[in-house]
């Protein structure tokens, strides 16, 4: 993947379109079970293919793959020190260091048995995010904490569910709402009808209306129309100062500026 990746670069060079918030590098087609692609500063990549995380530097590939604790419902690579995977259906989470060797492994059923988790993703400390589904609360859970601590109204009818750091996101019709590790309420933001979130990081919010895949900046007020996805984007993913878009069949990648 990652040959094909830099042989796109060079060939589509001359043709990098520069945009205000975002510059698009590369459209390529999407091997099949791939879940997740992302791309950091360094040039390494990481990827998620029929439940294997691969990591690949300029010097080797570091890869993970439990094949009994089922499919990985999310990963958070955005600490590169403390990585988190996450399998929903045998309600486990994995801890992995920068080269995907296990540190911790926490049972939620066992540790925590009144939730049932439905998301979960790192703070910007050392604490996880997660999403009960018994209660429809955001919680946060540590090695240190014998109890879950619950920071949020119950939420019962969100459409979407995502973090970026101390941040929890949820969407109810065309309203982005959002808390901090303390379960305070942040500024929410008003998405056009109809619109569906699909990422946000930081200021930074990407979201589909009719078809179309645009980015948005929640402190400037400003849109960005990311024209180069053809497709209905089924997800997106940010890491760092790029931004993965998935539609049925290909992958694209931003640089963002």
């Amino acid at each position: 993947m990652k040959k094909i990746l830099t042989a796109f670069f060079v060939f589509l060079h001359a043709y990098v379109l520069h945009a205000q918030m975002a510059t698009f590098k590369v459209a390529l087609p999407k091997p099949p079970n791939l879940t997740y692609y992302a791309l950091n500063h360094l040039g390494d990549t990481s990827s998620i293919v029929s439940d294997e995380i691969a990591k690949e530097t300029p010097l080797q590939t570091f890869t993970f793959k439990d094949p009994f604790l089922g499919q990985i419902a999310q990963y958070d690579e955005r600490n590169p020190l403390q990585q988190l995977v996450f399998y929903k259906n045998t309600q486990q989470v994995i801890l992995l260091d920068n080269q995907l060797s296990v540190k911790d492994k926490i049972v939620l059923n066992e540790r925590f048995p009144e939730i049932d988790a439905v998301y979960a993703a790192l703070t910007a400390q050392t604490a996880i995010w997660i999403f009960d589904g018994i209660s429809k609360r955001w919680c946060m859970i540590s090695n240190q904490q014998e109890q879950p601590q619950f920071v949020s109204n119950p939420i019962t009818n969100y459409s979407f569910l995502t973090t970026s750091g101390n941040f929890a996101y949820w969407q109810i019709d065309d309203v982005v709402y959002g808390i901090d590790i303390y379960g305070k309420l942040i500024k929410e933001q008003k998405l056009p009808k109809k619109a569906q979130l699909l990422a946000i990081n930081g200021d930074l919010l990407v979201y589909v209306l009719n078809n179309k895949l645009f980015l948005f900046h929640t402190k400037k007020n400003e849109t960005e129309h990311l024209s180069n996805v053809e497709t209905a984007a089924e997800w997106a993913i940010f890491n760092t100062k790029s931004l993965s878009v998935f539609t049925a069949d290909t992958l694209y990648l931003y640089q963002i500026n």
